[in-house]
C-alpha cells in the first residue's frame, strides 16, 4: 500500500464547462481573480491545478489538495468564493456547486 500525501487529507474535484467560445477568457479570468492565492488565504489550501480537456476544449477541472475536509468547506462558505465564481459565471455554460471530495488512497 502506498502512503497517503504528507499533509493532504482530502482532494477536491469540480468540473465544469465553459460556455461556447468562452474558454480561453475563462482560462485568463481564473488566474486573473487569483483565485488559488484566495483559497490559500482561506486556509488549509495546500495546491490546486486548474485543467483542461485536451486540443484547447471547454472541459475543465480544478484539483485542488486540503488539510481537511473542513478547510474545504470554509472555502465553499468564503464570500470570496461567491465573489470570484460570480466573475467566472458569465463564461460558464452551466451552474457551478461544490466539488467532489476523494481521499487520497495511495
Amino acid at each position: 500500500m502506498g502512503k497517503k500525501a504528507a499533509g493532504v487529507s482530502v482532494v477536491s474535484v469540480l468540473r465544469f464547462r465553459a460556455r461556447e467560445g468562452a474558454a480561453d477568457e475563462l482560462v485568463r479570468r481564473f488566474a486573473r481573480l487569483e483565485i488559488f492565492e484566495r483559497a490559500r488565504e482561506s486556509g488549509g489550501f495546500l495546491g490546486g491545478r486548474l485543467l483542461r480537456s485536451e486540443g484547447g476544449g471547454s472541459e475543465f477541472a480544478v484539483i485542488a489538495d486540503w488539510e481537511t475536509h473542513g478547510d474545504y468547506q470554509a472555502w465553499l462558505d468564503n464570500p470570496v468564493r461567491a465573489e470570484t465564481g460570480a466573475q467566472l459565471e458569465p463564461l460558464l455554460a452551466d451552474e457551478v456547486t461544490a466539488g467532489e471530495l476523494y481521499e487520497v488512497a495511495g
